[in-house]
């Protein structure tokens, strides 16, 4: 699974890429199937996974939904490519979706969050939409309007990536090194690094992140 590091970057920046784009290619395109012209929404979209999301979503010739939970991280997901941000501090996400793009137009939605994200996600997903769900940050059950995704004809997928088999890792380094590493080198893609910290100062990585503040990878060094 090691892949070489594209010669305009860091170690600090290639150490950025696993498992952040590997997740976010994963369930954009195998999992997702996103499709050029198509909405996606990318929740919690300011950490590795998301500003990898908003990357790729937009080489692909998707349009993207971004939401944060500060103000101050809309600006660096919209110079990102992002062609909505939501701060869901201030404005409910699925009526700035609405409002946008109008009613039922998310073709997929990768999700993070999870329980406290389901109805706003159901409402604005268009007819077979679909819903990736790789984490649960935001509660781990929820109410389903199961008329909605009968009506709507939408799949909920669940997709982890740490649990998969060697070979399928094997095989998505493979596929990974092909369709997105080049960008990398070419410039049309860069990983996001919020911060580097060394190994012994960890702890303190620890509470950036889990104060949410970082936009982007929080990196650690070792021996440097």
């Amino acid at each position: 699974m090691l892949m070489p590091i594209p010669v305009n970057l860091s170690f600090e920046e290639a150490a950025a890429i696993p498992e952040a784009w590997f997740t976010a290619y994963l369930n954009l395109f195998r999992e997702g199937a996103l499709a050029a012209g198509e909405i996606v929404l990318v929740h919690a979209a300011a950490s590795g996974v998301g500003t990898a999301a908003i990357q790729l979503a937009k080489d692909a010739g998707a349009s993207v939904v971004a939401t944060v939970s500060s103000a101050e991280k809309t600006g660096p997901l919209a110079a990102l490519g992002a062609d909505l941000v939501v701060d869901t501090t201030a404005v409910d996400f699925a009526g700035a979706v609405e409002e946008r793009f109008g009613k039922s137009s998310v073709g997929l939605v990768l999700d993070p969050v999870g329980g406290a994200t389901l109805a706003g996600n159901v409402r604005v997903m268009a007819r077979c939409g679909r819903l990736v769900l790789i984490a649960t940050m935001g509660g781990a059950t929820a109410e389903l309007d199961l008329r909605a995704v009968l009506s709507k004809r939408l799949r909920v997928v669940g997709s982890t990536l740490r649990a998969r088999a060697l070979a399928e890792k094997v095989d998505l380094t493979s596929s990974f090194t092909r369709d997105v590493l080049p960008g990398f080198a070419d410039g049309r893609f860069r990983p996001l690094v919020d911060s580097v910290f060394p190994l012994e100062k960890a702890a303190e990585a620890h509470r950036r992140m889990a104060a949410n503040a970082n936009v982007g990878k929080i990196v650690l060094t070792v021996g440097a």
